[in-house]
C-alpha cells in the first residue's frame, strides 16, 4: 500500500511543497529515503522508529521505501519525522485514516519518545498553506507563531495525538491547561489583525523600561535640532539619511534614537519581518513568536559583503540588509566600508530586493530597508569642525570621498551636518519632546501615506515609483518652479529631484498639507545641499 502525504521544504524564505510517498513491501526490514534528502532528513528513520514504538506502536518489521517529491529538489531539515511517522503506520495498517491527508500539510520534528519539537519557518509553511487553501498538522510549540497567518491548522505536542486525529478518536484536552492539543479555525476566532493590535500594545507597554535602557530618548538629545527635524522627516517617509560630523556630535546617539520612535508593525508587516527571521540564526525573543516592533539593525563597518546583502552555499541565509526589512539599518563609519561592500548597496537600495543566484537556482528576498548611515567629513574626522582644526591634506581629503560614488549618494534622500552642540544647548532645562511624543506625530503621518496609497499596497512615500509621482503628490505651481530651478543651479541628477519630491510630500504631511508648498520644497533641497559633498 502506498501513503501519500504532504509536507515542505525551503528555497530561501519561500516553502516549496513536498509530496511524500511510503511504500512498504516484504523483503529485508529497513527505511530507504530517496529524492535528495540532506543528513538531517536521513537520520530521520532512527528518530520516527523510536518514536512510533515508544507511542505504543508496533513498528512494522519490513522494507520502507519513501519517495520525496520533486525528486531533483534537496530536502532540508527535520520537519519530515511527523510526516514519515504517520505515513509508515498508515501504510502498514497500523493507524486507520478516516480523512483525506492529502488536505493537509504535515511537519514536525519528533523526539525519541513520540513528542513533537518545534521547528522553523512555519510562518512561510502557512503562506504556502494559504495559497494552497490546505490545512496544517504542526508542533503545539509552534501555535503563537501560526494564529495569525489566517489558516486553519491543528497543533499537537505527541505523536499519539496526532494519531488520535487521524483515525477519527474524539480529542481531549485541547487549548486548555495542562492542553495537548490546539484547533484553530478561522471561522471561530477574533480578527487576527485586532488580537495582534491587542498583542502589540500589551508588548509596548511592558518592555517600555527596557527600550529605554537599550536606546536613548529624543528627549536626553541636548541640542541639534536640525538634525531632529531631518530624522523626523526620514523616519516619517521610510527616507535614507546621511549624517555628517566630527567625532563626538551625536551622530551615533541620534540614530540609536530611531529605534524608539518607528511606527508600529501591521500584522502584514509583522508577518513579512517575523518569516525572514525565522530562516536567519537571530531568534526571535518575544512571547508571540511574531516580531512586535520594526527591526533596528546595527551593523559594523568590518561586514562582509555575503553578512550584509545574505548569502550561503547551498541554501543562502537572509543578511542584515533583510533582517532589517520594514526597519532600520544603521551603519556607522559608513565611508569605512569597502568599496565593494558599499557598491553592494546600490541595488538593494533602489529595489527594495535582492537577488541571490545559486547555479541551480535564484532567490529574491525583501529588503526595504531604511538606511541610516553616518561618517566623519574627512580621516582626521575635523573637515569643517568650527572648534577643531582639520589635518588633512587636500590629497587626503579627496581621496577619502571617492570610495563614495555618486550612484551610492544618489540613493540617499537625505544629508545633515550634524556637529558639536555648544555649552548653552547643553545646560539648558527645557524639556525636549520625547520619543513617545514623536512616535504619535510619526504615526499620523504614516496614516495620511497608508490612505494616499491604499489602492496600491504602497505604505511610505520613500517607495513611490517616480512614474507614479504626478498620480499621488499634488505640488503646487510655485513649488514645482522652485524645484525645477534648483535642479538645475544645483545640477541634481533626476533620481535625485524624484527624491526632492518624496521628501517634500512627507515634509508637506507632518504640516497635514494637503499638497506640496514652495516651504516644504526649500526644506527638502536644504537636506541636499551639504557643503561637505557634491551632489
Amino acid at each position: 500500500m502506498i501513503t501519500s502525504l504532504n509536507s515542505v521544504t525551503f528555497i530561501g524564505i519561500n516553502a516549496v511543497l513536498v509530496n511524500v510517498e511510503i511504500f512498504i513491501a516484504n523483503g529485508i526490514p529497513g527505511i530507504m529515503i530517496v529524492g535528495l534528502p540532506d543528513v538531517s532528513t536521513k537520520e530521520a528513520k532512527d528518530r520516527v522508529k523510536a518514536a512510533i514504538k515508544n507511542s505504543g506502536f508496533e513498528y512494522p518489521v519490513k522494507k520502507i521505501t519513501i519517495n520525496l517529491a520533486p525528486a531533483d529538489l534537496r530536502k532540508e531539515g527535520p520537519l519530515f519525522d511527523l510526516p514519515f511517522a504517520i505515513g509508515i503506520l498508515v501504510s502498514a495498517g497500523l493507524l486507520k485514516c478516516a480523512l483525506n491527508l492529502g488536505d493537509y500539510i504535515i511537519a514536525g520534528e519528533l523526539s525519541l519518545d513520540g513528542a513533537i519539537k518545534k521547528v522553523n519557518g512555519v510562518i512561510a509553511l502557512g503562506i504556502l498553506a494559504k495559497k494552497l487553501n490546505k490545512k496544517l498538522i504542526i508542533p503545539y510549540e509552534n501555535i503563537n507563531s501560526a494564529k495569525f497567518l489566517g489558516v486553519n491548522f491543528l497543533a499537537f505536542s505527541h505523536l499519539k495525538d496526532v494519531c488520535a486525529f487521524i483515525s477519527g478518536t474524539q480529542l481531549t484536552g485541547i487549548a486548555g491547561e495542562n492542553s495537548s492539543v490546539y484547533i484553530h479555525d478561522i471561522k471561530n476566532v477574533s480578527s487576527n489583525a485586532a488580537s495582534f493590535k491587542m498583542i502589540i500594545s500589551g508588548i509596548n507597554n511592558i518592555n517600555i523600561v527596557k527600550d529605554k535602557e537599550n536606546y536613548p530618548d529624543f528627549s536626553d538629545i541636548k541640542g541639534q535640532e536640525l538634525a531632529k527635524r531631518a530624522i523626523l522627516t526620514a523616519v516619517s517617509g521610510h527616507h535614507n539619511i546621511l549624517m555628517i560630523g566630527p567625532p563626538g556630535s551625536g551622530k551615533t546617539m541620534l540614530a540609536q534614537s530611531i529605534a524608539g520612535i518607528q511606527p508600529d508593525l501591521s500584522l502584514e508587516e509583522s508577518i513579512e519581518t517575523s518569516n525572514i527571521y525565522s530562516f536567519s540564526n537571530k531568534k526571535i525573543n518575544d512571547e508571540t513568536r511574531l516580531i512586535a516592533r520594526r527591526p533596528f539593525i546595527p551593523v559594523h563597518h568590518t561586514v562582509s559583503i555575503a553578512g550584509l546583502i545574505g548569502g550561503g552555499a547551498s541554501n543562502p541565509l537572509p543578511g542584515d540588509i533583510s533582517l532589517a526589512h520594514n526597519g532600520v539599518l544603521f551603519i556607522d563609519e559608513f565611508s569605512e566600508l569597502s568599496k565593494k561592500t558599499l557598491d553592494s548597496l546600490r541595488q538593494p537600495m533602489e529595489d527594495k530586493t535582492i537577488n541571490l543566484s545559486r547555479s541551480k537556482f535564484s532567490i529574491v528576498l525583501p529588503c526595504n530597508f531604511m538606511l541610516v548611515a553616518a561618517m566623519n567629513p574627512c580621516p582626521c574626522g575635523y573637515y569643517g569642525d568650527i572648534k577643531h582644526e582639520c589635518k588633512c591634506s587636500s590629497a587626503e581629503i579627496y581621496k577619502f570621498y571617492t570610495k563614495l560614488s555618486g550612484p551610492i549618494l544618489d540613493r540617499f534622500d537625505i544629508f545633515i551636518e550634524v556637529y558639536s552642540a555648544n555649552l548653552d544647548e547643553l545646560i539648558v532645562n527645557e524639556k525636549a519632546a520625547s520619543s513617545s511624543e514623536i512616535k504619535n506625530s510619526i504615526e499620523k503621518t504614516r496614516q495620511i501615506q497608508l490612505k494616499r496609497f491604499r489602492d496600491n499596497g504602497i505604505r511610505f512615500n520613500a517607495s513611490i515609483k517616480s512614474s507614479e509621482i504626478e498620480k499621488y503628490f499634488a505640488v503646487s505651481s510655485s513649488a514645482l518652479e522652485l524645484a525645477q530651478s534648483a535642479i538645475k543651479k544645483l545640477n541634481i541628477s533626476s533620481r535625485g529631484y524624484y527624491r526632492i519630491l518624496r521628501v517634500s510630500r512627507t515634509i508637506a504631511d507632518l504640516g497635514q498639507k494637503d499638497e506640496i508648498d514652495a516651504d516644504s520644497v526649500l526644506e527638502a533641497l536644504n537636506y541636499r545641499n551639504t557643503k561637505l559633498l557634491r551632489v
